[in-house]
């Protein structure tokens, strides 16, 4: 599957402010999980690859952030301006790692801001210390699962996701969706508001997150915000994280609390700047 180039929606006013803001969506293709944010921060540039679903079923953390870091590079290597990122659930994984690509370029990266990482490392040790299916647990699993996947209308995303997955993590699913689900599976795909193309999009989040193992620290300094319904969860990380009260995980990006916090980050690198005597 060929990669096209990222995409970056932004406001025509984007490319003059002080300080760049870039985000990056859990979903590579979907830009519009930021259209609340964007609303509220004309500054934000959104890196997104509109209809690459089939490409973001068999890509990694890695590939993605290497393109958007190459990216940004290009448009920014004449600006000479402070960079700051952003990303929610897996594009805050992706923000982080291009923050360190782009550190390794010497752009300032003045922040990198965070918002609902999941426990991937408490993910990927409870994968590691679960026991693996059996044959005779395996066969009827996988009878079940390429008897769905026949009638899948989207069998190929399936497929390239289940590629990716290392063997503990095609237990986890073969036990948590195929078994949990029954004869439940949903077949109402492709449409991006039909049940099975959600579960899909949520499985490859996490088979993205699973197979990252890079640190989920940067060598720039990290915001970290988190939805209440995150913070409640088993493992969340609670050192420097600032709860959003009242939001869940999907509602937290348009959460006006959260659209000041951002604001005045933004601002307080401006202000820096400006009492260090640099001109941006």
């Amino acid at each position: 599957m060929t990669q096209q180039s990222p995409v970056f929606d932004e406001a025509a006013t984007a490319a003059c402010v002080p300080v760049a803001l870039y985000a990056f969506p859990a979903r590579a293709w979907k830009r519009d999980e930021y259209a609340a944010l964007q609303d509220a921060l004309p500054a934000l540039a959104v890196v997104s690859e509109p209809g690459c679903e089939a490409a973001w079923a068999g890509d990694s953390v890695e590939a993605m952030a290497d393109r958007y870091a190459q990216a940004i590079a290009s448009r920014e290597a004449a600006k000479e301006r402070p960079i700051a990122l952003f990303g929610w659930s897996v594009g805050a994984l992706v923000a982080l790692e291009v923050a360190r690509l782009l550190r390794d370029r010497l752009f300032d990266i003045a922040w990198v801001g965070v918002v609902d990482i999941a426990a991937y490392p408490q993910m990927r040790a409870a994968l590691a210390g679960a026991p693996a299916l059996d044959a005779a647990e395996r066969a009827p699993l996988d009878a079940a699962l390429q008897q769905w996947l026949a009638r899948s209308a989207m069998r190929g995303l399936w497929q390239a996701t289940l590629d990716g997955m290392a063997r503990p993590q095609h237990d986890m699913f073969l036990r948590e969706v195929v078994r949990g689900f029954g004869a439940a599976l949903p077949v109402d795909g492709p449409a991006a508001s039909s049940q099975e193309h959600t579960l899909w999009s949520r499985v490859n989040c996490l088979r993205l997150g699973i197979a990252h193992g890079a640190s989920d620290e940067a060598s720039a300094p990290v915001h970290w915000w988190m939805s209440q319904e995150m913070a409640a969860s088993p493992g969340a990380r609670t050192e420097g994280v600032k709860v959003i009260a009242g939001s869940d995980h999907m509602g937290v990006l348009a959460d006006r609390a959260l659209h000041a916090a951002v604001q005045r980050e933004l601002e307080a690198v401006e202000t820096e700047a400006r009492d260090a005597g640099v001109r941006i």
